[in-house]
């Protein structure tokens, strides 16, 4: 008796019995232990995964280092770049580039003006 799910949805496939299974893990295990062309297919799909993977160009990453150095945040980041945070770290930690909170090279100094009399003196 044919499965009804796939006669409503004919893309869907119909399950594997338990003898596919194991003919075609059979099969597999055979192409991975014999085949020479193996190390090849197993390099191009662990390429193929890495490139899945989200990644930074050079250019952001000097862009995203540019920000931090001003002090600005992994949320302000991701917002301006528009990339996840989870990402940005995990890039910066591959690339060697700490992840640490960074304090702002700009600081406010205090005035020098005559409104400074005003200040209570310092004990």
């Amino acid at each position: 008796m044919p499965d009804v799910q796939t006669e409503t949805n004919p893309c869907k496939r119909l399950p594997m019995s338990a003898e596919q299974r194991a003919k075609l893990s059979a099969a597999q295990l055979a192409y991975i232990a014999n085949d020479p062309r193996w190390a090849a297919h197993r390099q191009k799909l662990a390429d193929a995964q890495i490139a899945r993977r989200m990644t930074l160009f050079p250019n952001e990453i000097e862009a995203i280092v540019t920000m931090r150095v001003k002090g600005r945040t992994f949320s302000y980041i991701a917002e301006e770049i528009g990339i996840d945070r989870g990402v940005l770290r995990r890039e910066l930690q591959a690339n060697g580039i700490p992840t640490a909170p960074v304090r702002s090279a700009r600081r406010a100094r205090r005035g020098k003006g005559f409104w400074r009399s005003f200040d209570e003196p310092a004990a």
